[in-house]
């Protein structure tokens, strides 16, 4: 008896919603702040599972070319360990949405290889996404060439931004967008294009071809991206190295020179001219400080880095088999911390991302995840050769080169919380294994599979209906809080009592409720975001300030010496409430025994704000570093001027920083 492949064009109204729903989130999430929002997140969700369940309710069975038991099998497990890692989570009030992303992004990886396995029509489909895919890489490039030019914004972001805050620009997230993409470009402009011939109209094709490419190619160095750079390069010479292997030894050198020679040409041209443009109107970065490292993060993003990494190491160590929880880096990390506001979301390394917030087994199913299917695209695309003296522009061998610069660049970038580049890297790398030989691989039982997707994409909507609802409620509060109306924003709060994914809900709750002089109820919130997680300094640091106000000095001594654990090199307010508590209980003797660590703390914030390091001349860390200085100089009068000139300093930097700022010419567009 034949099985019916489950996406066969019989169900031809099904088939089409599905591919064209993902189709339309591929998109949405490339031009919608690159898919950085959790509203991205909830609609890939959605969107997977209802993919899921459309192609295994509408078909009993699974088809004859499945996916590969140790490729499901590794699938399923990394989601059952990030699942058990949540639920065993020290900061479980963030996490859920990278809960939801590996399920929804593993459901889409499932479904692709299926989809794109079915013989002609999976071809048609192929075809079709790295068309939508390209156009899509056009327009984000005109949006960001457009911002770039008119918004005082010194590096190209693409359509990675968000407009509301002045802030979050993700230069190095569109660089890594186009590391994955820029070979499909590549494809798709040179696809169908002759290199044998010789006549004038076909020479002028290949240049408005060829100049696409290297308006893309100049949108990447435009990002100012020295990783992205370097990764770069990296994929040129590993593509360079394929085509020789496959055309020794005749390298075809006069069909390669003439595309490199317009695609260079036109990316310098663009990258100049671009500039050109932008510095009657903006400041415009100079290429030779970001190569020397005399850029504003100077050498720190360099450093900084190799502290992640150690540090990542470090607390991997200490919970090894699940990790601390998906998200928990920001909230742990500050406990290893040794500089000025080197804190960071993740640490810069997918590999030790996973091993830290989710254990070594995580870890290893990862890395077959993703080993299994480069490994043999590898061995295969290293062993095949091809026509001697042509050029043949492989959509296997391209699609592989991107999956490798997105790899890469995620060894020292952490940029996969963009749904804009985990989607269309997930749909790319289901894509590549259709074009593997896997025939001697074990396919997974479709009985098994189809009732475990089932189950899973079943239990994945349920969690989005039910969060998303509340996700509304305290964006409202959210809402109201920031446009100055605290009463409306906790009657929104307390709607929200329900919601799971709370992130900084019940730190909110607390600071109205402390503006509000109702002291209990603050505290009540503060306990309930203890719950969920004690990691945080901030809380610490709340809960601090709230017993010093209700007069409970000692427990305000205790709070704030949490928090100076947790955040000293964050927020100089947790070192300010942590001498007043000393003064509170007429402790002056252990400030003195302290002062050598806090007189050099407040060094090394001095010296951030001269250097405006991260940005901090713009923080309140200004002002506080201020108040810090005058207590001590009163404390201790005979180094008032030494304290004096500090506060002094830190202030005409930050008035300079901040007038700069201010005197920017205002965006053209918003």
């Amino acid at each position: 008896m034949k099985i019916t492949n489950p996406f066969a064009r019989t169900k031809v109204p099904w088939c089409t919603t599905c591919e064209w729903l993902v189709l339309g989130l591929l998109v949405l999430s490339i031009l919608w702040r690159g898919g950085k929002s959790l509203d991205m997140t909830w609609l890939l969700t959605g969107v997977a599972a209802f993919i899921t369940l459309v192609s295994h309710t509408k078909n009993r069975r699974i088809g004859n070319k499945d996916v590969p038991l140790m490729l499901w099998g590794a699938v399923m497990g990394f989601i059952a360990l990030t699942i058990i890692s949540y639920l065993l989570s020290t900061t479980s009030n963030y996490g859920l949405d990278e809960v939801l992303r590996t399920g929804a992004l593993s459901l889409v990886l499932l479904w692709i290889i299926r989809a794109a396995s079915d013989g002609d029509a999976g071809d048609e489909y192929i075809v079709r996404i790295v068309r939508i895919l390209c156009i899509t890489v056009i327009v984000a490039c005109g949006i960001g060439i457009m911002v770039y030019v008119f918004q005082p914004v010194n590096r190209l972001v693409g359509s990675f931004f968000d407009f509301r805050f002045h802030t979050d620009y993700w230069p190095n997230a569109w660089a890594q967008f186009l590391l994955l993409t820029w070979p499909l470009v590549l494809y798709w402009v040179l696809r169908d294009y002759r290199f044998d011939t010789k006549d004038l109209r076909s020479r002028s094709e290949l240049l408005m071809r060829s100049a696409i490419v290297g308006l893309v190619f100049a949108c990447l160095l435009l990002s100012f991206s020295r990783g992205g750079f370097l990764v770069f390069l990296s994929q040129l010479s590993l593509w360079g190295l394929i085509i020789y292997k496959k055309t020794r030894p005749q390298f075809p050198v006069r069909s390669i020179i003439p595309v490199s020679v317009v695609v260079v040409t036109v990316a310098i041209g663009c990258f100049l001219s671009i500039n050109a443009v932008r510095s009657n109107l903006s400041e415009v970065q100079e290429v030779g400080e970001k190569v020397t490292l005399s850029a504003a993060e100077g050498s720190s993003s360099v450093s900084e880095r190799f502290g992640f990494w150690s540090q990542a190491l470090n607390l991997a160590t200490q919970k090894p088999l699940f990790g601390w929880g998906p998200y928990s880096f920001r909230f742990v990390q500050p406990q290893l911390q040794r500089q000025v506001l080197a804190t960071s979301d993740h640490p810069h390394n997918v590999i030790l991302k996973i091993l830290m917030e989710r254990g070594i087994l995580a870890t290893v199913l990862f890395v077959i995840l993703v080993g299994l299917v480069m490994y043999r695209a590898t061995v295969q695309l290293l062993s095949d050769r091809i026509e001697v003296g042509s050029l043949k522009f492989s959509l296997r061998t391209l699609m592989y080169i991107g999956l490798v610069g997105v790899i890469v660049h995620n060894m020292i970038d952490f940029n996969l919380q963009f749904v804009g580049i985990t989607l269309p890297f997930w749909l790319l790398l289901g894509i590549l294994m259709t074009y593997l030989d896997i025939d001697s691989l074990r396919n997974v039982p479709p009985a098994v599979a189809r009732w475990t997707e089932i189950l899973l994409a079943s239990a994945l909507l349920v969690v989005v209906l039910y969060e998303g609802a509340y996700l509304g409620i305290s964006s409202a509060g959210r809402r109201a809080e920031a446009i100055g109306d605290p009463f409306t924003a906790i009657e929104w709060y307390e709607k929200a009592q329900g919601e799971y994914f709370t992130r900084d809900l019940h730190l909110s709750r607390a600071k109205i409720y402390v503006q509000e002089s109702k002291y209990k109820e603050a505290q009540a919130a503060l306990d309930e975001y203890f719950a969920v997680n004690n990691e945080d300094f901030r809380a610490w640091k709340r809960q601090g300030d709230i017993a010093l106000l209700s007069g409970e000095k000692q427990r305000a001594l205790e709070s704030y010496k949490h928090a100076f654990e947790r955040g000293r090199y964050n927020d100089l307010s947790v070192l300010h409430g942590l001498i007043e508590a000393y003064l509170a209980l007429d402790l002056k003797e252990e400030i003195e025994s302290q002062k050598p660590m806090i007189d050099g703390l407040l060094v090394m914030f001095a010296d951030a704000i001269e250097r405006n390091a991260h940005h901090i001349a713009l923080s309140p860390n200004v002002e506080e570093l201020i108040a810090i200085c005058n207590m001590l100089a009163r404390l201790y009068p005979q180094e008032a001027p030494r304290y004096q000139v500090m506060a002094a300093k830190a202030d005409h930097h930050a008035q300079f920083e901040r007038n700069r700022i201010q005197s920017r010419p205002p965006g053209f567009l918003w």
